[in-house]
């Protein structure tokens, strides 16, 4: 499974990840305290995406802000949306929720937050925001939602019936997506919780698996 080898990939990822896990650590500390939908809550996901490589997907810069296209003003009625599908659904722990019962929901916060827009430079439409959504829901709830990119398809695609493709492009979609989560899951009840927790026990344990599973991942891409 992904986590066959967590101590040594997690250990690898933190060697060459110093930079990601400063920011992401940043981002829980200010998660802790704030609404992850607020207007204050909003700087650091837009950092958080833009230091984790979504600088050039995102699109135009501030420019197109005041034109009612930039990125942000996307990002915070896609939030508004996103806070009402996600209303009902515990943002608690990756062990601790009953997936099958939010099934519709997370994949249409994935849906909402992963559509294209207008905002690109001179009015092309942006591409869709696949990685970038997961990027977002992660933010949102740092221990449920697994950040998914290309390597962590990579993980899902060799150790489970996932059907990503082995390019640059490897065919996001919500129920891929969610199918996932379940995955990840799973595989953290069959390491071992407790075990798997005291890996790392001040990272969240969506961001735990991550580490594992981009290593994971890395050398299949």
């Amino acid at each position: 499974m992904i986590l066959d080898r967590a101590d040594i990939a997690i250990a690898e990822y933190n060697r060459g990840g110093r930079r990601y896990n400063l920011v992401a650590d940043a981002i829980y500390r200010a998660r802790e305290t704030m609404d992850p939908f607020s207007v204050e809550y909003e700087p650091y996901i837009v950092k958080g995406l833009i230091e984790f490589g979504m600088g050039r997907t995102m699109g135009a810069g501030d420019e197109y802000e005041a034109k009612g296209t930039g990125f942000r003003v996307r990002l915070r009625a896609k939030m508004r949306s996103v806070r009402g599908r996600l209303k009902g659904v515990p943002l608690v722990c990756l062990r601790q929720i009953e997936l099958a019962s939010f099934d519709n929901e997370i994949k249409e916060a994935y849906d909402c937050l992963a559509a294209s827009g207008e905002g690109a430079l001179h009015g092309v439409p942006a591409k869709q925001f696949h990685v970038g959504a997961t990027k977002i829901l992660h933010w949102i709830a740092p221990a449920l939602f697994i950040i998914l990119d290309r390597n962590v398809a990579s993980a899902f695609r060799k150790h489970h019936p996932v059907k990503f493709v082995k390019n640059a492009r490897p065919g996001y979609t919500a129920e891929k997506y969610f199918s996932c989560l379940h995955y990840a899951q799973a595989e953290i009840e069959a390491y071992g919780y407790e075990r798997f927790r005291r890996l790392e026990p001040a990272t969240p344990l969506a961001r735990l698996f991550d580490k594992a599973a981009w290593v994971a991942g890395k050398t299949e891409v």
